[in-house]
């Protein structure tokens, strides 16, 4: 099985930053603001509508950039709240309860679970007839097959996120949040490409021209 390739998806994600670093540290601060504000919310529904809130923000941001559209965090906030907000906060409420149902069966089911939904947030907002509950499902379908490879990512990120935590989230700010941003947007786009050519999912799927 074909899989994507992490050193030259996080090479292009290096490049698309320098290339839009402005918006890029921008977009950053603000989501370190909104996580700093998040961890002053008591646990709770609210914590996890606002986390909600930012993943998708987020997803919205890094996925233009990657895709060499110009966007600010204003217009990234917009698209969200804009074009079909519910929809996509449902899903992602969706999808982290799925998670937390999986991860009270010990930490590893949950965590091979929210590995086969990273891409939920991508999905939500690229694709507006896709229901909220169906993302994930999505997102797992795509995923099979290269979670290990998604989590071995995520374990050579340790480094700059230790990095940022010993800077109070400067590291993060000027870097190490857009850098990660960018990569998981190009690993969803890669995927996404993989997913199509291998019949995982079709475009008709996609477009919201199948009734579930």
């Amino acid at each position: 099985m074909q899989t994507f390739d992490r050193v030259a998806i996080k090479a292009e994600a290096k490049n698309k930053f320098y290339q839009n670093r402005s918006a890029c540290i921008s977009m950053a601060l603000a989501g370190a603001v909104a996580q700093l504000i998040l961890t002053g919310v008591s646990a709770g529904f609210l914590s996890v509508l606002l986390s909600g809130i930012i993943a998708i923000t987020l997803g919205c941001f890094y996925l233009r950039v990657w895709r060499e559209d110009a966007c600010s965090v204003g217009e990234a906030v917009s698209a969200v709240f804009d074009d079909g907000f519910l929809r996509k906060l449902g899903g992602m409420l969706w999808m982290q309860l799925k998670v937390f149902l999986w991860s009270l069966l010990f930490i590893i089911p949950g965590i091979i679970k929210s590995l086969g939904y990273a891409l939920t947030p991508f999905i939500l907002n690229e694709y507006p007839n896709i229901p909220a509950m169906e993302a994930s499902r999505i997102s797992e379908r795509m995923m099979r097959g290269h979670k290990m490879d998604l989590f071995i990512t995520e374990l050579s990120f340790l480094g700059w996120e230790l990095l940022s935590a010993l800077t109070f989230g400067i590291v993060y700010v000027l870097f190490a949040g857009s850098y990660m941003g960018l990569t998981y947007a190009g690993i969803y786009d890669e995927l996404k490409q993989l997913a199509l050519e291998e019949g995982v999912v079709t475009p008709a799927e996609l477009d919201g021209h199948i009734t579930y």
